[in-house]
């Protein structure tokens, strides 16, 4: 692993209101490692990022995918996995200093509020994985938020290897083939090439993931519980 921490390349800053070092690291390279200090937080700019931890006797422990628009990183004092690039990734990196400083403008704590909320929200979409029990489920699972993070594209690109999903799933590299082709025999999805699955019955890929039809698909804005504003003091006085 260490032999591919090479400097990555630094390129011109993207917008934003907060201020970032925009990074480019090849496929397989190290982004940083388990048990370093967490000074900085990462946001995947274009392709994917895997986490992971390795024990005492060498075996690795994945724990999880990041795609674009995704952040992770955002641990306090030190890494609690590594992360590395599965392809040519861009990343765009965050000094943890910029914003818990008390002079930091609103704007900017207002974007990095929001940029931590989506990574409390790709916590929960692996919560959502590792919530099944069977190969079976846990496969159509992954490839559920696979099609979300693809905006609901039935066609959805899988660019790490099914070793690593493997990993990920705690299942053998066997185990997630056979799968694989199981949910292709019964028409749930159709295999194009070995970094590509068409989902031809999303209604059934959801069932046998214990969730309703587009569960996953963003919902329309809804009012809150009119009681809320009773907590949020809203509500006039009577």
């Amino acid at each position: 692993m260490q032999s591919l921490m090479t400097a990555p390349a630094i390129m011109q800053g993207l917008n934003s209101n907060l201020r970032s070092t925009t990074l480019r690291f090849r496929a397989g390279q190290l982004i940083f490692d388990e048990g370093q200090r967490a000074s900085r937080w990462y946001e995947v700019v274009h392709g994917t990022v895997r986490t992971c931890r390795f024990h005492m006797d060498g075996h690795r422990h994945l724990t999880g995918f990041f795609f674009s628009g995704d952040v992770f990183g955002a641990d306090y004092g030190t890494y609690g996995t590594a992360a590395e690039a599965v392809t040519d990734v861009v990343v765009r990196c965050y000094r943890v200093g910029d914003i818990t400083d008390d002079s930091t403008p609103k704007k900017q704590l207002d974007e990095a509020v929001t940029i931590l909320f989506r990574a409390m929200s790709t916590a929960q979409r692996y919560l959502f994985i590792m919530g099944h029990r069977t190969a079976t489920e846990k496969l159509a699972a992954f490839l559920l938020c696979l099609k979300q993070q693809a905006d609901g594209d039935s066609c959805i690109r899988i660019p790490m290897s099914r070793s690593d999903i493997a990993d990920f799933l705690g299942l053998t590299v066997h185990t997630v083939s056979r799968t694989f082709t199981d949910l292709a025999r019964r028409g749930l999805i159709r295999i194009d090439g070995r970094h590509s699955v068409i989902i031809t019955d999303n209604p059934g890929l959801c069932s046998i993931a214990g969730e309703y039809h587009d569960s996953l698909a963003a919902e329309p804005e809804t009012d809150i519980h009119p009681a809320a504003g009773l907590c949020l003091g809203e509500l006039s006085a009577a």
